[in-house]
């Protein structure tokens, strides 16, 4: 019953009412008896000064029991709530208006006698002579002798025992029913209209409680982003702001958790495929070498044995960088670069290379202190994969240009070479894992990694590549870098 948020704020809050509503309803009425009691002593406080006044023997000090009781009677006429006591200096009760046997108390307490006749604060309660357990409200007044000495006092109950009687014959009234009836049904109609605003401010949340439990079951898929707001009021907007981000960030973390798990299944399936040729080259030479008694041949062997291997780790490399690259593990640290420079450190390191291919290598730049803002090690690795790639496909006598040009706020840096091109219809998916075009030798060497490790390291630089080519002309691949500190 009370599991929903709907149910638990009602109850709360219909109890935090009711126990307000009892609370105020206390309160009200006994800040209205006192009003009553403050009121009606302020009226009647004098009463007991006149009658000590008035009457001849209080008004010389006497206190006569016989003669107090007649005027007692005679006062009780003209207010029928009010009850007389005479009382010595010290509060035993000498006299009093009332039957014999109804008076309990033999003494009344002084303090509030004195506190009324010293002015304090109203209302002020004493003792009630008929009733040791209640206290009422008063009027009193010392009596005094020729001499001035305090005698007694005159102690005149205000609301007597006739006047609980009277109220408590008025608490079971009709009247007072109807109004206490009135008041139940006040406080029931409060409590259904709090119920009904209880449930239409959390509506909206049980509506995105349902969003998120049909998002959950359709395995974090299809969020509808571009529907109407489940309410107006703007905490509910911002907590389905709220649940919205949390959601595309799931979705987000699960694309990147599947991502992952395509890039290992891809790994595996690349490392099955393209370790089975130089593994089987690399067994077969070493078998051959084992059984081979010609020391000659066997040097031929371990050479190409040892080739395979260099292949095989080639490869390695290459998978875990792109692995790497696709995941997002590789640091980036940008600095100024001399790309003149690096791009001869390059064309050092490949220059065996192509001069084994029949290949001549050339660079083009306008001057030599051209730099950009990049990570060197990977430039570095953008420049010997894309004249590594232009070198094996260029055929002897063939030639490679790197030409960088100085364009202001860029450097553009292109390679070109004379090789056989590509297809026109096979530009769109050179930049493919493992793509290599229909006209290219399928060789050990050439795994079709290097250009889809390029296309990677220029994004981390926030650059694009961009190739042309045409078929048995040759190839140009170009992508530009922002300037680095002249």
């Amino acid at each position: 019953m009370f599991r929903s948020l709907s149910n638990q704020l009602t109850f709360i809050v219909g109890s935090l009412f009711l126990i307000s509503a009892i609370a105020l309803t206390q309160w009200y009425f006994y800040s209205s008896e006192r009003f009553a009691h403050e009121v009606e002593q302020k009226l009647h406080r004098q009463l007991a000064e006149h009658i000590v006044h008035d009457d001849i023997n209080l008004n010389q000090g006497i206190i006569d029991s016989t003669h107090l009781e007649h005027a007692f009677h005679t006062k009780m006429l003209l207010g029928s709530g009010w009850e007389f006591y005479a009382l010595d200096p010290h509060g035993q009760v000498l006299a009093y208006s009332a039957p014999a046997g109804v008076v309990k108390l033999s003494s009344v307490d002084l303090a509030p006698i004195k506190q009324l006749i010293s002015g304090n604060n109203l209302p002020v309660y004493g003792d009630d002579p008929r009733n040791p357990q209640l206290q009422k409200i008063f009027s009193a007044a010392e009596i005094h002798n020729q001499q001035g000495e305090v005698t007694g006092y005159l102690y005149v109950i205000i609301g007597g025992q006739k006047l609980d009687t009277l109220v408590a014959k008025l608490e079971s009234s009709q009247v007072l029913k109807d109004n206490l009836l009135l008041l139940a049904f006040t406080l029931v109609f409060a409590l259904l209209v709090m119920g009904f605003i209880v449930k239409t401010i959390t509506k909206p949340i049980v509506k995105l409680n349902k969003r998120t439990q049909a998002y959950v079951n359709q395995d974090f898929e299809n969020l509808k982003t571009d529907q109407q707001p489940l309410c107006a009021a703007k905490e509910i907007q911002d907590l389905e702001q709220s649940f919205i981000l949390a959601a595309q960030h799931i979705k987000s973390q699960l694309s990147k958790i599947k991502t992952t798990d395509e890039l290992r299944r891809e790994l595996l399936s690349h490392i099955s495929h393209d370790f089975n040729t130089p593994l089987a080259g690399l067994s077969g030479y070493l078998e051959t070498w084992l059984i081979s008694p010609d020391a000659q041949r066997s040097d031929e062997l371990i050479k190409m044995a040892l080739k395979n291997a260099n292949q095989m780790n080639h490869l390695v490399e290459q998978l875990f960088e792109l692995s790497r690259l696709k995941n997002g593990d590789i640091q980036f640290t940008p600095e100024p670069v001399n790309v003149v420079e690096l791009t001869y450190d390059v064309i050092q390191r490949l220059k065996l290379q192509a001069e084994q291919q029949g290949v001549s290598l050339q660079v083009e730049s306008e001057h030599s202190g051209l730099t950009v803002y990049a990570d060197i090690g990977k430039l570095e690795r953008i420049l010997v994969n894309l004249i590594d790639n232009a070198i094996r496909h260029t055929e002897q006598a063939g030639q490679v240009k790197i030409k960088i040009q100085d364009k202001q706020d860029k450097v553009g840096l292109s390679v070109e070479d004379t090789g056989k091109g590509i297809p026109e219809a096979e530009l769109k998916r050179i930049f493919e894992p493992k793509f290599q075009a229909s006209n290219s030798e399928k060789t050990v060497q050439n795994h079709g990694l290097g250009l889809a490790i390029v296309q990677h390291l220029l994004k981390m630089h926030h650059s694009e590549i961009k190739v042309s080519s045409q078929t048995n002309i040759g190839s140009q691949f170009r992508f530009e870098l922002p300037v680095g500190m002249r």
